[in-house]
This record gives structure tokens, C-alpha cells and sequence, in this order.
């Protein structure tokens, strides 16, 4: 699996990361939502994970041009962390919200993944 984890706080997403990472997936990282595009516009990715709340441009204009790709380009699942979580900011898309902060093994059970 080649998750996308876009997260503005170096140490949350290094640690994201991480673990992601001990659980056996490819991971790639990136400071803000113009980089991750930057990802999802060259390469393939199974999951965007992503926080909504960044600078340059934030999470949720990142879903929206993710969501905006063709379905052969676009990552199989998108995943918004927020801090300020909320719901209902991309009501009826097709994206799993997780409230920061957040549980790592509830976000590996979302991926679906199991830690070494």
C-alpha cells in the first residue's frame, strides 16, 4: 500500500509517517497541500492522508482537485485529520474525517494496516 500523508507539523508528520511505515506501508510525505498535489499529480497513491488545516493551501482544496482527478489517477480512499475537526466541510464527498488528536492504531485500522 503507498499512502500520501500531507501534514504541516514536522513532528506529527514524521511521526505519522513512522508508523505508518512500521506497519509496512510506502509512505510519502509532504509539507502542504500544493506539494501533495505536487505527489498525486506524478505518482500513485492507494490513500491521501491529509490534514485540512495548512498553509499554502489547506487539506480541503487538496481533496477537492484529488476528487477533480480521473478515477485511474485519484488514491482509492482520501483520509482529513483536523485538529478542528469538522464533518461537515466536505459534506457528501467521499472522505473518512479523524479528529487530531487521534489514536494511532485507529488510524492503522482505517488503513486497514496492523503494527510490527
Amino acid at each position: 500500500m503507498k499512502i500520501l500523508v500531507v501534514e504541516d507539523h514536522t513532528p506529527t508528520r514524521l511521526a505519522i509517517s513512522r508508523l505508518i511505515r512500521a506497519a509496512g506501508a510506502q509512505v510519502v510525505t509532504a509539507r502542504d497541500g500544493e506539494e501533495g498535489l505536487g505527489y498525486l499529480l506524478t505518482q500513485r497513491f492507494d490513500v491521501l492522508l491529509t490534514d485540512l488545516r495548512m498553509p499554502v493551501m489547506d487539506g480541503i482544496e487538496l481533496v477537492q482537485h484529488c476528487l477533480r482527478l480521473p478515477e485511474t489517477q485519484r488514491p482509492k480512499r482520501v483520509i482529513a485529520i483536523s485538529g478542528e475537526y469538522d464533518a461537515g466541510v466536505l459534506h457528501g464527498q467521499p472522505v473518512q474525517f479523524m479528529a487530531k488528536p487521534f489514536d494511532i492504531q485507529a488510524l492503522l485500522d482505517m488503513l486497514g494496516g496492523k503494527p510490527n
